[in-house]
């Protein structure tokens, strides 16, 4: 995702107008015994591309999004019975953070947001039943982007809406295989985490539900002149999120799936060393054009991994 990153910054000049209306796009999350932590970014409101929009629409409507303007105001989000009340920085970004449990019962539970929210967000109470959970890449591991080819990616990142863009066969089932093997499947702790721009949040949440791929929480990078993600830096973006997780859930084992188009291999082995206990297998689906493209030793390939089902 680093190309992507490079493009959307060097598309800055295309960015939208000034809007009055404003939205709230909601991060999503998760709880446990250790607390919780709600983000998001209150923006001008865009309409995302349609399922029936072409390619010059989808371009016009991804590029307001990745560009629209963050504002400063006052957010209210509520989840069941909880309510919390803050204000949005200059550049539209809050964030609520306490190390208080929700008394709320495992799964999953929906946002509301005022103002209104971009489109869903959830956060996941977390079942100690479940010991096993799922952190996967998206481009090129559940969703085809062709990151190596920049004109492609560009491409299937910005002119197609979610509904036409191709899963990579098999990954959906396999997914929910492996949730099946959980004593909550509902609540299987289940984390996507790619480098993609966090304003495209919602388009990839309709990705994911219209191919049938299990409930998750979906981490994505803010790219923008305010980020305090590592912008170019992959490998630390990735080992970051992910420890965080690791970290959060320390009685469960993640299986970690990636491909090797960009440092998937790399990040997961650094997490393998530093996680031993907690990474139950990686699982490298093999994109890179260069076929001498080095393999790390403990990790295994995607394909076998669909022919033969989760262990």
């Amino acid at each position: 995702m680093k190309r992507l990153a490079c493009a959307v910054l060097a598309l800055a000049a295309l960015s939208a107008t000034a809007t009055d209306r404003l939205h709230n796009i909601i991060d999503d999350t998760w709880a446990n015994e250790q607390g919780y932590q709600l983000s998001g970014r209150l923006t001008e409101v865009h309409a995302a591309p349609s399922a029936a929009s072409g390619v010059r629409s989808s371009l016009y409507r991804n590029t307001r999004l990745i560009f629209a303007g963050g504002e400063e105001g006052r957010v209210s989000v509520s989840l069941g019975p909880f309510q919390w009340h803050t204000r949005a920085d200059a550049h539209g970004y809050w964030e609520l953070q306490t190390n208080q449990p929700l008394n709320l019962t495992a799964g999953w539970h929906d946002f509301v947001g005022t103002p209104s929210a971009s489109g869903p967000a959830s956060l996941l109470v977390h079942d100690a039943r479940n010991t096993l959970g799922l952190i996967s890449d998206i481009d090129d591991t559940v969703l085809v982007s062709e990151v190596n080819d920049t004109t492609r990616l560009l491409r299937n990142s910005l002119t197609l809406p979610p509904e036409t863009r191709r899963a990579v066969p098999g990954m959906a089932a396999l997914y929910q295989a492996w949730a099946q093997k959980s004593a909550n499947p509902a609540a299987m702790p289940v984390f996507y985490v790619s480098a993609s721009p966090r304003q495209l949040s919602d388009g990839v949440r309709r990705f994911l539900l219209r191919n049938g791929f299990p409930r998750g929480v979906l981490l994505l990078k803010q790219v923008s002149r305010e980020s305090t993600d590592p912008l170019l830096d992959q490998q630390a973006y990735k080992v970051q999120r992910i420890s965080a997780i690791l970290k959060a859930f320390p009685g469960v084992r993640f299986v970690l799936l990636g491909d090797d188009g960009e440092r998937d291999p790399e990040s997961y082995a650094q997490l393998q060393a530093q996680f031993p206990n907690q990474v139950a297998g990686v699982w490298i689906r093999r994109v890179h054009p260069n076929p001498k493209r080095a393999r790390i030793a403990g990790q295994q390939d995607t394909a076998d991994l669909l022919r033969s089902g989760p262990p």
